[in-house]
């Protein structure tokens, strides 16, 4: 079960996070509340958490120098970042340290929760990976150095092809769905409905609700995480990609001031401004 600290200099903030998310049904467990940054260093130091939600803005030691500390000396936390201030540039610094999850207050238990889903099954994927790889070697460490040459090069092949093979944590169905969301992202006719008629021949309220049990949120908002995190990896890859290019190329057709709308709900910023800073 992962270890969560919270980090937030408002204790009304600070209790009420701790009080409306579902720990125990997410997976994870709840190991301290720290009210700035120097103490929550402090707290890391003796418990090492697997995930911190923390606010930015804090006396001593604010997010984004708490993230920047940690990043050598804890390089596998994941950072869930919350700001009651809608600046662009926290946001941009906070990406730099590979945050992908910036929330602004005030957020309710839906989006902390999926921002928690989301970095839990980066880390489950991340570990999967390591255990894979730490495999390989033991099995490459038995070998006679002649049968090494032969199966090394296999290594990289076997590595990719793992890696694409999406984890068997879900029933047969909802895997299915996980599949064709992944594959579908460009499709704006991408639905939970269309899904049921064209390729699952399903009741579409049922997988819903299947959905909803074994994921832990509603498809339509997995779809728009899913998008916009394949948005940042886009605008990553391509600083020079248009705001409608994304637009078209993750569904929305022509109607990319309804994808800046959902990007910056999410985010926290537009996409224009990400792409204007790396100009």
């Amino acid at each position: 079960m992962y270890k969560v600290l919270l980090v937030d200099d408002e204790r009304m903030i600070l209790d009420g996070i701790a009080m409306i998310i579902d720990w125990k049904t997410l997976g994870v467990q709840l190991i301290g509340k720290e009210k700035n940054g120097l103490d929550a260093l402090n707290f890391m130091e003796k418990y090492q958490p697997d995930i911190v939600i923390t606010d930015i803005t804090m006396p001593g030691l604010d997010g984004l120098g708490l993230v920047a500390k940690c990043t050598e000396l804890y390089p596998d936390i994941k950072w869930i970042f919350i700001s009651g201030y809608n600046e662009f540039e926290y946001a941009r610094k906070a990406m730099r340290y590979g945050v992908k999850h910036y929330l602004l207050k005030p957020c309710n238990e839906q989006q902390i929760s999926e921002a928690l889903t989301d970095v839990i099954k980066e880390k489950e994927n991340e570990e999967k990976a390591i255990h894979f790889l730490q495999n390989i070697k033991d099995e490459a460490g038995n070998l006679l150095f002649s049968e090494k040459e032969d199966i090394l090069k296999q290594i990289s092949q076997r590595a990719m092809a793992h890696n694409r093979r999406r984890t068997q944590k879900y029933s047969k169905v909802i895997q299915q769905i996980i599949d064709y969301i992944h594959d579908e992202l460009d499709n704006p006719n991408l639905s939970l409905q269309w899904l049921a008629n064209e390729h699952l021949f399903m009741n579409a309220d049922y997988l819903g609700k299947t959905f909803k049990k074994e994921v832990g949120q509603r498809f339509s908002s997995y779809v728009t995480n899913a998008r916009m995190n394949c948005a940042v990896e886009m605008i990553e890859k391509d600083p020079d990609i248009k705001v409608f290019e994304l637009a078209e190329k993750l569904g929305f057709g022509t109607n990319p001031q309804y994808f800046s709308q959902l990007f910056k709900r999410i985010k926290g910023v537009t996409p224009s401004e990400i792409l204007k800073s790396l100009d």
